[in-house]
């Protein structure tokens, strides 16, 4: 057995990469310390730009709240002894915060494409070590040859008995801090960095989601990368207007004061009075001079906000990039509002959207945590009722259509099972469940016609006796010449 582990454990070993597809990236893009354009320094950038976007933020914070506002509820993969797993998994989630930590992580995909929790579990090397050193001491006499497969055997029965006290703790981890160490083929650990500090996981450790695989790249398709122009041209639309409102605006006229000579008293007495009438507080009011004055017209300031189109227009790209319908945008008016669709097949689309990127969360979760640590699987909640009713008419209808197959003969129970969806154990246990059922209510319809056949006989003799009697005693009667006699 040992030898038979051995071998299958060194036929996943880096000799045998050479059957993986190739990663699509070069030396420099595997190793951040050599790159200064390196995913993690980028991702750093696009933080940099989302903090200043208020519009990019917004946007963030109502697809977070949408996929994490109806809370997470857990399913245990044995119906028959689910219950306890299902309160570990709850207690575990609730201690570590994970709805915060599923938020930091959301906004990590929506930004950079790519986000990163750790599992502090007790590793596979401490577990091995503990399980060697606890039979040395309880069995010395133990060979070893024999020490490394009871040992195994240990941890398996570990796993399985008691597997939910291995994971102890999930945290979020930056994703502008954290790169990849691959190969060509796959990833061989990641490595943070926060200032000078270095710490490098094992792939094990690290929980890592990706909002969009693109071109078979190391690291996802940033959204940020593809909307960086807009949020940079917006945030110079902002910066514009507020200089122009920083130095009192344009210069509204000229004065010109024909007669007095630069640094007059006169002169610098209006110069003294146009700087307080700089000021916000003094901008609108009067100016009482005496002497030789002419003011000439400059400019005019427009009455509306300038941009307001490229704005709105900016403000559209960005709805369309996270699939935001317009009527979830309450500052769109007029023509930009009413140019798209505000509901319907958008609001549709949006939702989708919302359900897929919500199950790309789970997968991680239930393969690398839940499913192997609590023997749970997690799901968000989705908020949209419309389609949960949809999903309740399409169950119902299929099951009927199950029914009527199996009435005629076309189907068994596992044809039925298989086309809900429906796990092949449960449908087996469901079978002897009512074959049981079956055979005791056979067996008690079959002792009560028994009952009943032993009453009617015993009636039946009750009567032929009866009759019997009377015969006689009618015989008796007639041989007495009618006299009655007793019998």
């Amino acid at each position: 057995m040992v030898q038979l582990q051995n071998f299958l454990r060194n036929t996943n070993s880096a000799q045998n990469d050479r059957h993986f597809p190739l990663l699509n990236s070069l030396f420099l893009e595997r190793f951040s310390m050599f790159n200064p354009n390196s995913p993690d320094n980028s991702f750093k950038t696009f933080m940099k730009y989302a903090r200043r976007s208020p519009q990019l933020m917004g946007f963030i914070d109502i697809i977070a709240t949408d996929m994490l506002s109806d809370g997470v509820e857990f399913t245990a993969i044995n119906k028959e002894s689910g219950r306890n797993k299902i309160l570990n998994a709850r207690k575990f989630w609730a201690a570590n915060s994970g709805i915060e930590v599923s938020q930091a992580t959301i906004y990590d995909l929506l930004i950079t494409g790519i986000g990163y929790n750790w599992i502090g579990k007790i590793s596979d090397t401490q577990m091995k070590e503990f399980c060697m050193t606890s039979i040395k001491e309880f069995l010395p006499e133990t060979k070893e040859v024999s020490l490394e497969y009871k040992a195994e055997r240990m941890i398996s029965n570990i796993r399985e008995v008691m597997p939910e006290k291995l994971a102890k703790k999930l945290r979020h981890i930056a994703a502008s801090t954290m790169s990849k160490n691959t190969n060509e083929f796959e990833t061989l650990n990641y490595i943070q960095r926060v200032g000078v500090n270095t710490k490098s996981f094992d792939t094990d450790e690290i929980l890592e989601f990706q909002l969009m695989p693109f071109d078979g790249k190391i690291y996802p398709f940033p959204p940020m990368e593809a909307i960086l122009a807009e949020i940079y041209l917006l945030w110079l639309i902002t910066q514009n207007n507020v200089s122009f409102f920083e130095n009192g605006g344009k210069p509204d006229n000229v004065f010109i004061l024909p007669k007095e000579l630069a640094g007059s008293p006169n002169h610098k007495y209006l110069i003294e009075t146009l700087k307080k009438y700089k000021k916000i507080q003094n901008k609108h009011g009067n100016l009482v001079f005496t002497g030789d004055l002419t003011v000439e017209k400059l400019m005019d300031v427009d009455q509306q906000m300038e941009n307001k189109d490229l704005g709105l227009y900016l403000i559209s790209v960005l709805a369309m990039m996270y699939g935001i319908p317009v009527n979830r945008i309450p500052f769109l008016i007029g023509k930009a509002a009413a140019g798209g669709d505000s509901g319907g097949l958008a609001d549709t689309g949006y939702w989708r959207k919302i359900s897929v990127w919500q199950s790309k969360l789970e997968a991680v979760y239930n393969r690398e945590l839940f499913i192997p640590f609590f023997g749970v699987e997690m799901k968000y909640r989705r908020g949209y009722l419309q389609d949960e009713v949809r999903e309740t008419q399409n169950e119902m209808q299929k099951t009927s259509v199950a029914e009527q197959r199996m009435n005629v003969g076309l189907w068994t129970a596992e044809d039925a099972g298989e086309y809900l969806n429906i796990d092949p154990e449960i449908i087996r246990k469901a079978q002897e469940e009512k074959k049981k059922r079956d055979e005791e209510i056979a067996s008690g319809m079959l002792n009560q016609n028994l009952n009943t056949n032993d009453n009617v006989i015993k009636n039946q003799d009750a009567k032929m006796k009866a009759k019997k009697k009377q015969d006689t005693q009618n015989k008796n009667q007639q041989n007495a010449g009618g006299k009655k006699i007793n019998p």
